[in-house]
């Protein structure tokens, strides 16, 4: 076999040097491009045209210099050692076309390369292949407008300014073209030689806008057989949020919020660099709690959300989401979204009334106009009205038209006057109004009437306002009329100046300002029980040669009367002998000591069967008499002395002649002796003072003491008449007092008497 290949080797050699391929004349040739460093396949076409054929010989030239063969009869193969000093060559002869692989290619692998396929009866096939080796640039680098390398980013920039930078590549076979791209889109293909050798460059002037500043790269290509050669720049750009959009996340009903009601609405603001900050505003109010932000810096997306609790106030609020660039000046950097809330709540409801001049005041029969003021969301679709708390129906005093946002009522009466309350109602709920009071002033009416209490008249008349002047006129039985006015409706019965026992006829009349009372308030009153009451507690006695009625005081007694009732003719009836005061007494009884004070009245002589009577009176008359009867012991104690006869008219006449005499005897005796004693001279005069200390003068009080006969003590009268028992009747001052006094007084105070008297001359 060595042999063979050396054999063929020199075929080979021999063919060679005497071979030269003419492209197009000896055979087609194709272009062909291979990188630099890689590999490439080199195809020749060894079909047979007829079974019958069979190949020979198979030789690879480069520029016509054999560097690969391949021998069929022998299978010997053989390769340049020049070219093929590191095994680069690789045949595939198995395939069809064959293949030749050429590996690790170098710059001077470019040529023409073609192929000799030599069959046994077939003429000889010639292949051409125009192989290009190219040369990949190097991967571009920047420089700004101010020459200085930039490397991976360059800014910052504002949207809008224009961007200036140079691409620039070495190298590269052939010469590559430079292009600028924003992402997928060529924004600059206008490349160039640069001034320095071997190196291209592209000069870029772009206005930057949010969509070209993305991405921004330089492209170097010379091959179809490689992807361009790609540096990518980062340009820091500053850009407001381009989409800022609201959206409602919770709470609403349709685009309706509701009163008092949470809801969650969400902001999103996208393409903001940096991200932007979000701020939440309603009607120019910064609304800073109740919100949070989050970034996707990703995709450049703020994201806040936004709990809202919304108020009837907040109706056609406007709410705005806010997205600032704090980097870029506010008329740049910032961008917003708005709605407009539409708050549904229950109606807020009011009552008014209409031509309030006077307040909550109506004149009775002046018309009364009450406005029912809503403001509701949705709109409100029914009115009620109540008066003290009861819906108002149609018809009575009220009308037919109860059911719309004003009540009319014609012509006030004082049924009218009440508390007031409208209601409305829409599709969220209903709502009744704080009530208002009318009050409704009509001229003065009898309610009681003339009313007693006490020792005053009450005029009970119904009215609003209040009467301010009262007419009184008063008939007391027997007098003139007295006509009184007064500010109150108490008159004391003190300003009536007529005696006021038994009936008493009043009438009164109230004015009020709206108009005088047109019927009068009249009543025929009975005074009687303020008249005082019955003494209880009187006695009989039998003192200074008469009998006396002594009583404790009575309460609300002005003056008292004592009465004696003697047995008529006939002795069927007492008679009224006569009448006399006891003298004046204070409120009610007091006591000194263990004594009362009485008060006292002298009843002259009594006899057996009259009847003593004690009243207490005031100026509305006087009580029942308390009746008391004599007793034995006291009429005895009254019948005259067995001397008594004395005193009568003739013996009188006689004892008094007898008296007469013996005065002018003795009267006689007397002047004569004293004619004689003048005679000598008289002593002189002694003049004695006498003091007399407690005890003599109490002696002295008590010797002129009258004795009082079966006089009858003070006691209880819980019966009509006196029993005469002295076993309960305690001490009775015996000493003697003038008859005229009528009324029991207080003793003096205590004093030192003095008793002066002269001795004779």
């Amino acid at each position: 076999m060595d042999h063979r290949m050396r054999v063929s080797a020199l075929i080979l050699l021999l063919i060679s040097n005497t071979y030269t391929f003419s492209p197009e004349i000896d055979g087609p040739v194709v272009s062909q491009e291979a990188i630099e460093g890689r590999n490439t396949s080199l195809h020749c076409d060894t079909s047979l045209e007829t079974s019958t054929d069979e190949l020979m010989l198979l030789v690879w030239y480069k520029n016509d210099v054999p560097i690969y063969s391949f021998d069929y009869r022998g299978s010997s193969e053989w390769s340049n050692d020049l070219f093929n000093s590191t095994g680069r060559l690789k045949a595939d002869l198995d395939r069809q076309p064959t293949v030749l692989t050429v590996s690790a290619l170098r710059e001077d692998d470019q040529a023409l390369y073609h192929c000799r396929v030599d069959f046994l009866q077939a003429p000889t096939r010639n292949l051409g292949v125009n192989l290009t080796i190219v040369v990949l640039p190097s991967k571009p680098f920047f420089f700004d407008e101010l020459d200085n390398k930039v490397e991976d980013k360059i800014g910052p920039y504002h949207e809008g300014d224009t961007l200036v930078l140079k691409c620039l590549v070495i190298g590269g076979s052939p010469p590559p073209r430079i292009s600028w791209y924003s992402g997928e889109t060529l924004i600059d293909a206008s490349d160039e030689d640069s001034d320095i050798p071997l190196m291209r460059e592209n000069e870029l002037y772009l206005p930057l806008t949010r969509d070209n500043a993305a991405g921004l790269s330089c492209r170097a290509t010379n091959t179809k057989l490689a992807p361009p050669v790609v540096a990518t720049l980062q340009v820091k750009l500053y850009l407001p949020a381009y989409n800022v959009s609201i959206h409602w996340v919770s709470g609403t009903l349709g685009d309706a919020l509701q009163a008092g009601r949470p809801a969650i609405v969400q902001c999103t603001a996208h393409g903001s660099n940096p991200p932007a900050d979000l701020a939440w505003w309603m009607d120019h109010k910064h609304l800073t709690q109740h919100s949070n932000q989050t970034l996707i810096n990703s995709t450049s997306t703020a994201i806040s959300f936004l709990q809202l609790s919304p108020g009837v106030l907040d109706d056609g609020a406007t709410l705005a989401c806010v997205a600032t660039n704090v980097a870029m000046a506010p008329s740049r950097g910032a961008k917003a979204d708005l709605v407009k809330l539409n708050v549904t709540y229950s109606p807020i409801v009011e009552v008014s009334i209409a031509g309030d001049e006077n307040g909550n005041r109506v004149v009775e029969l002046d018309p009364l106009h009450l406005q029912c003021e809503v403001k509701a969301n949705p709109p409100v679709e029914r009115f009620l009205w109540y008066f003290d708390d009861v819906e108002i129906q149609p018809g009575d005093i009220w009308g037919t038209n109860t059911s719309s946002p004003t009540l009319l009522v014609e012509e006030v009466s004082k049924h009218h006057a009440g508390r007031y309350a409208c209601e409305a109602v829409n599709s969220v709920g209903r709502t009744r109004a704080q009530h208002v009071t009318i009050i409704v002033n009509y001229p003065p009416e009898c309610d009681n009437g003339v009313v007693v209490v006490k020792e005053t008249l009450h005029c009970s008349v119904k009215a609003l306002p209040t009467p301010d002047t009262y007419f009184w006129h008063i008939y007391p039985t027997g007098f003139d009329i007295q006509q009184l006015t007064t500010g109150s409706a108490i008159l004391p019965l003190s300003q009536v100046t007529a005696p006021l026992s038994g009936t008493v006829k009043a009438t009164c009349e109230a004015s009020n300002g709206v108009a005088s009372q047109e019927v009068p308030c009249e009543r025929a009153l009975s005074l009687e029980h303020l008249r005082p009451q019955q003494p209880q507690q009187c006695d009989l006695a039998y003192e200074y040669e008469e009998f006396q009625m002594r009583c404790v005081p009575v309460e609300n007694a002005t003056h008292y009367e004592v009465s004696v009732w003697r047995m008529s003719n006939s002795n069927t009836s007492l008679v009224l002998e006569h009448r006399a005061a006891m003298g004046f007494g204070s409120g009610q009884a007091m006591a000194q000591g263990e004594a009362p004070w009485l008060l006292r009245g002298a009843l002259g002589k009594l006899k057996a069967g009259d009847e003593a009577g004690a009243s207490a009176c005031n100026r509305y008359g006087c009580s029942r008499a308390l009746l008391l009867r004599p007793t034995e012991n006291l009429l005895t104690a009254s019948a005259p002395p067995w001397w008594e006869f004395l005193v009568e008219k003739d013996v009188a006449i006689s004892v008094g002649a007898v008296v007469l005499v013996a005065a002018f005897l003795i009267s006689t005796f007397l002047v004569v002796r004293l004619a004689r004693r003048t005679r000598s001279k008289p002593p002189a005069p002694v003049i004695q003072v006498l003091q007399l200390d407690d005890i003599a003068r109490d002696y002295l009080d008590t010797i002129g003491e009258n004795k009082v006969r079966a006089s009858c003590s003070l006691r209880s009268c819980s019966s009509v008449y006196s029993d005469g028992s002295e076993a309960s009747a305690p001490t009775i001052d015996r000493r003697r007092k003038p008859l005229w006094i009528t009324q029991y007084e207080a003793p003096p105070p205590d004093v030192t008497l003095t008793l002066h008297r002269e001795s004779a001359v």
